[in-house]
């Protein structure tokens, strides 16, 4: 049965003596209702002056730049075809041809080099207000938690296309409360990084050889099956 809010009936009225005898403990309880809501209001502006727009201290970048000086040395790889989601050796004009080095910084301000060091890997390139992106990363490191990463394949992740106007701002402070574990690269404000790569949709990842060539690139959000597919075709290529 649904219940309805009902007015109650008003009881008999009691005479001036009982309301009386009644006087100080109601000022009492009063008095404890008033300290509650004192507290509850500093704890609130406590918590308020800790938070700066919804960014804990702990995940501001160390040196509290978002973008930072990124460069690309070698021939810029030319855009994905945009009919193509998922491409290889037929689909991809760049298949086989050498992706320029990435030298940039992380969050932490320690340097971070994607160039041709014998080691296969996925480079993700990411944007903070792409809703894809926002899936992609949480599913990457369930996958990555679940061990689902072949052995021998590095994972990166480039922070790009940075709005300070844009929604999920600041990009540290999201790939943090993701708990993000690769290692991940600040592309500066326009996203040379990217561009050298070919850049198109995001969430948009090249995947490389040891040597640093191409073996695919993808664009868009992927399912977890198709992105472990293409983790070890290029665990492969080691």
């Amino acid at each position: 049965m649904a219940q309805t809010n009902r007015k109650p009936k008003s009881p008999n009225k009691p005479s001036g003596a009982a309301l009386d005898s009644g006087a100080p403990n109601n000022r009492l309880f009063m008095l404890s209702i008033l300290g509650i809501v004192v507290l509850g209001l500093a704890a609130v502006a406590y918590f308020a002056s800790t938070r700066t727009d919804g960014e804990s201290n702990a995940s501001r970048a160390a040196d509290g730049a978002e973008t930072a000086a990124a460069t690309a040395d070698g021939e810029p790889l030319t855009p994905l075809p945009d009919e193509v989601r998922v491409s290889d050796e037929t689909s991809d004009p760049e298949f086989g041809q050498l992706a320029p080095t990435l030298t940039g910084t992380g969050f932490d301000g320690g340097e971070v080099t994607i160039g041709p060091d014998g080691t296969p890997k996925a480079v993700y390139f990411l944007a903070h207000w792409c809703s894809h992106c926002q899936a992609e990363v949480p599913l990457v490191q369930q996958m990555i938690d679940d061990g689902r990463v072949p052995e021998g394949m590095e994972i990166y992740g480039v922070s790009t296309a940075v709005d300070a106007g844009q929604g999920n701002y600041p990009p540290s402070a999201w790939l943090d409360r993701e708990g993000f574990t690769p290692t991940v690269m600040r592309d500066d404000a326009d996203s040379p990084a990217y561009q050298a790569f070919g850049g198109g949709g995001f969430p948009y990842v090249v995947y490389l050889d040891g040597e640093n060539r191409v073996i695919g690139r993808s664009s868009g959000s992927l399912e977890a099956e198709t992105i472990e597919q293409l983790w070890e075709l290029t665990a492969a290529q080691g």
